[in-house]
């Protein structure tokens, strides 16, 4: 073990003791990267710079803390546990930490339509169209007579 806190809870200490041997093994794996982070209790999601485009040999990490939320201290000792297990090679330049709660939420809908209509026996209406009509006519005519002595 890298770190040691006497402010864990039970359940944390044990779960550390428990990955030692896994983290020192894989030391400098993504997967020990989750291991140290994940007796705490929180949610990983590591996104390294190949998947974002960023500059080469760099990582992000977004980690959800879900209800008990995260202390400064514990924070300071995130970076720290991370720090150690992490790829030497590699470098963080980024830890969000998410939020995430639960519960229920109550969504409803109504809806309600209705139409009346009345019908009519079918009467055959006389359909009359209207419109003005102009017409014009014009008439050109030239006449060339000649008169010879």
């Amino acid at each position: 073990m890298d770190r040691w806190d006497e402010d864990w809870t039970e359940s944390v200490k044990r779960q550390v003791v428990k990955d030692a041997f896994y983290i020192h093994q894989h030391k400098g794996t993504t997967s020990a990267v989750r291991r140290v982070v994940e007796p705490f209790g929180f949610l990983i999601r590591i996104i390294e710079w190949w998947q974002t485009g960023e500059t080469p040999g760099t990582f992000r990490l977004d980690i959800g803390v879900q209800d008990q939320g995260i202390t400064e201290d514990t924070y300071l000792e995130l970076e720290r546990l991370i720090s150690d297990a992490k790829p030497c090679s590699r470098h963080m330049i980024g830890m969000s930490i998410n939020l995430q709660t639960s519960g229920p939420h109550w969504v409803g809908a109504a809806s309600y339509l209705g139409e009346e209509i009345t019908i009519y026996p079918y009467i055959n209406e006389t359909i009359i169209s209207g419109g003005t009509a102009h017409e014009g006519g014009a008439v050109h005519v030239i006449d060339t007579m000649r008169v010879n002595p």
